[in-house]
């Protein structure tokens, strides 16, 4: 697999949704763009993108995404556990530590010192 493109910061964004099938039905006439519904294999529908690019995914939530709304996934390609260790000690808070999202790499949310919530993303875990 060819590594990701450092070249944009945004590399993925989760949609919040809680019900998958409304909201591909939405999404795909409103955008005219076209969703790879990735049932049963995981509860989320990819908007069709090719590798390298920016990626937007439809995630489906057990509840109303409320305050969450979309999750940006940023690029830490090369470097996702010394980003880690940058949270805490500026003011940020881990909300999910580091975990698997195969075969879509590794992620860990957390949030800014702002308070805004983000993913931190890498394709390797030995980062």
């Amino acid at each position: 697999m060819p590594p990701l493109i450092r070249s944009n910061p945004l590399i993925w964004l989760d949609i919040p949704v809680v019900d998958l099938d409304r909201a591909i039905a939405f999404y795909q006439p409103v955008l005219d763009w076209t969703l790879d519904d990735q049932r049963p294999q995981t509860d989320m529908a990819v908007f069709r993108h090719s590798r390298g690019e920016v990626a937007i995914a439809l995630i489906l939530q057990s509840s109303a995404p409320g305050g969450l709304g979309p999750l940006p996934y940023l690029n830490c390609h090369g470097r996702l556990k010394l980003a880690m260790a940058q949270v805490e000690p500026r003011g940020g808070t881990i909300e999910q530590p580091i975990h698997s999202l195969a075969p879509f790499g590794f992620r860990a949310v957390i949030r800014d010192s702002e308070g805004n919530r983000v993913a931190l993303h890498s394709m390797a875990m030995n980062e």
